[in-house]
Formats: structure tokens, sequence, C-alpha cells
């Protein structure tokens, strides 16, 4: 059925038609379906992250991103699950990265593959914002180009948290602090810190 990364292929089937995947607003994939030629879903597929406690050295630590998997729902005429299939999971080779003040003190994991997923959710999560608002994403580009580039290529977001929580412009924190639509009581400046890696 092919590894974790990569889509089951569906398309011999004559009967099903592809869906483009659905993303949240953080850039994750969160889902993909097939519909029949009636426009029922058929079959779905579900993307989630894998996070355990990881152990290194002898040393423990909790929550790390260790890798991805993906479970298949086919769905029945009713359009609830009748059988759901688990994909064997996909794990990082996973590396310490370290703080850098010559403690060799531990801040995080990651490997090649993780790091390249979550620079592509970066990426995707920043155009998703520019198609839901772009005057707020202008704002946003214009007010902290340096920062929030630093975050784009990095995934470090301190220094752009920062500007945003530290800003003087009444008229920035007056956007800031309205409402999101479809989310409130959230403010526009928390939805936009939430969705930060």
């Amino acid at each position: 059925m092919g590894n974790t990364l990569t889509d089951i292929s569906f398309d011999c089937l004559p009967f099903l038609v592809e869906q483009e995947p659905i993303y949240n607003m953080k850039g994750q994939k969160v889902s993909k379906s097939y519909y029949d030629k009636s426009g029922r879903e058929a079959v779905r597929l579900r993307y989630e992250r894998i996070f355990k406690d990881y152990t290194y050295n002898n040393v423990v630590y909790s929550n790390v991103f260790i890798g991805l998997c993906k479970r298949i729902e086919y769905l029945d005429w009713s359009g609830e699950i009748a059988y759901t299939k688990n994909l064997q999971p996909y794990l990082f080779n996973l590396e310490p990265v370290f703080l850098g003040d010559g403690t060799e003190t531990i801040v995080s994991f990651s490997s090649q593959k993780q790091r390249e997923i979550l620079r592509t959710e970066r990426y995707k999560a920043d155009d998703w914002l520019n198609a839901k608002n772009p005057n707020l994403y202008a704002m946003l580009y214009q007010r902290y180009t340096t920062a929030y580039n630093y975050y784009l290529r990095t995934g470090l977001k301190d220094d752009l948290v920062n500007e945003i929580d530290s800003e003087v412009n009444p008229e920035i924190n007056t956007v800031f602090n309205n409402e999101v639509y479809g989310y409130e009581p959230m403010t526009v400046k928390e939805l936009i810190i939430l969705n930060l890696q």
C-alpha cells in the first residue's frame, strides 16, 4: 500500500474522483478524499503526527515529534466509516539539536525529512494566511519583514512573537485585538501566534 509519505493512488479505479487535499491553518495536511461519480465520499485518507517520549543517551524527552501516520477510511453508502486501515508509521531518524552555548544542552530533535516537512508546512500556512486575508498578510509582512522571513526559513518564532507582543502602533494593535470570525473569542493576534510552529 506504500509508505506514509506517499499517497495511495486510487486513480486506477474509474469510479472514483480525487479531490484536492485539505490543509489546516498551520499548513498541515489533514485529509484527502475520493468521491464516486454521484458525488458521495467513498474513501478518505487521514494524516496525523506521532508525538511520543523519545530516549536519547538514557534520558527520556517527552512529547517529541517522531513521525507520521496515515489511515484509510472506507465509507459506506450512508457516509459512515465502514472500515479503517492504519498504515505503518513513517518514523524519523532523529538527531539531537543543541542549544549551541557550549554546554551540549539538547533543545529538540530533528531529521532531514522532519525539517523538510516543517518547512513546507510553514510556507503552506503563509500561503493560507495570504489567501484568507491579503490585507492582514501584507501588514504583517511589511511590519515584521525580517523576523517573519527568519521564522519562515528557520522555524524559530521567538523574535517574531516578541515583536508582535511588543507592538506599540495603535492601528496595528486594533487589528490584532479584533476577533476572528468563526473562531470567537479568539483575536487576530492569538490566531497568528497559535499558527506558528
